[in-house]
């Protein structure tokens, strides 16, 4: 909760921890591109049922591919946001560590995880 209420005290807090960066991955990124890719999916999928069978095809190739591109650029988005907040640190002339703004720009993708939790099953009852 302080992440919303004060998130300056919670990243000082954050980084006072010396918090790993293996489980806010495997607790927040992981499962929200595992979340984000089976929606796409099942959006897809729904999307090819109004079309022809014979391009319907196509839309199941195309949610097969945003599967994979989702799952990626979740990760991809994460990094990017890291190299982000690391070039602005240094802009700054802040000191950090070299894995620092990997392990808290991870926070930075639980608003959207609780979002994608809430929207999935929302999705799952409009959808089926």
């Amino acid at each position: 909760m302080k992440l919303i209420t004060n998130p300056d005290e919670f990243f000082t807090e954050l980084k006072r921890r010396n918090v790993r960066i293996k489980v806010p991955l495997l607790t927040i990124v992981l499962p929200l591109a595992i979340i984000m890719a089976i929606y796409q999916f099942l959006l897809i999928s729904k999307l090819s049922q109004v079309f022809p069978r014979e391009i319907a095809q196509f839309f199941m190739i195309d949610a097969y591919i945003e599967i994979i591109s989702t799952f990626i650029g979740v990760f991809a988005a994460w990094v990017l946001m890291a190299a982000i907040m690391h070039g602005l640190s240094s802009f700054l002339v802040v000191e950090v560590n070299s894995g620092e703004p990997l392990s808290l720009s991870v926070n930075g993708f639980l608003p959207s995880l609780v979002g994608e939790i809430i929207t999935l099953p929302m999705s799952l009852v409009l959808y089926i």
